[in-house]
């Protein structure tokens, strides 16, 4: 404080002070006690976020444990892709042939579903990946003989789409 102050204005200056310094304690206090609060509910509700994932981790194991134990429900196996021998003059024909074979009556199809389909069986064992567009080709040829329906006619941003013809009886 300065020599050139009355003790008026001293006094004044420090009420000031303690006036502000008890604003803020009170102001802090408050905040103390705001963020004790909300640090309960945190610590809680992380304590019940550690049972449940100890408890998922728990059941996890059991479940686990259990389908190993248990030998009676075996995983279900992919259909053995040996009926095709890729190796031999038009296999992609006959591959196709297979999978259009085994879908139901009403099923529509395309080039690519076709593709991808013979891909995830035969897809190992074949030299080259069948290319969409043979599969096409093929399905226009096939739509031509008449072995199969045409649902839609292909265009440059939209694949043909065929159908099974129906069985005849």
């Amino acid at each position: 404080m300065s020599q050139n102050l009355s003790i008026a204005q001293m006094m004044a200056q420090l009420g000031a002070r303690v006036a502000h310094h008890e604003r803020q304690e009170a102001l802090h206090s408050e905040q103390e006690a705001l963020y004790r609060d909300k640090a309960v509910f945190h610590r809680e509700q992380l304590e019940a976020a550690r049972a449940h994932l100890e408890a998922f981790r728990a059941a996890s194991v059991a479940a686990g444990e259990l389908l190993v134990r248990d030998t009676s429900v075996a995983t279900q196996e992919p259909e053995p892709a040996e009926d095709v021998d890729v190796r031999r003059r038009k296999a992609l024909s006959r591959m196709m042939a297979r999978v259009i074979e085994e879908l139901p009556a009403d099923a529509v199809f395309g080039a690519k579903s076709l593709t991808w389909t013979i891909r995830k069986r035969w897809g190992a064992k074949l030299r080259r990946q069948p290319d969409p567009r043979s599969v096409a080709t093929t399905l226009r040829r096939w739509a031509q003989d008449g072995r199969i329906d045409q649902v839609r006619e292909g265009r440059a941003h939209n694949e043909g789409l065929y159908r099974k013809r129906p069985q005849q009886t």
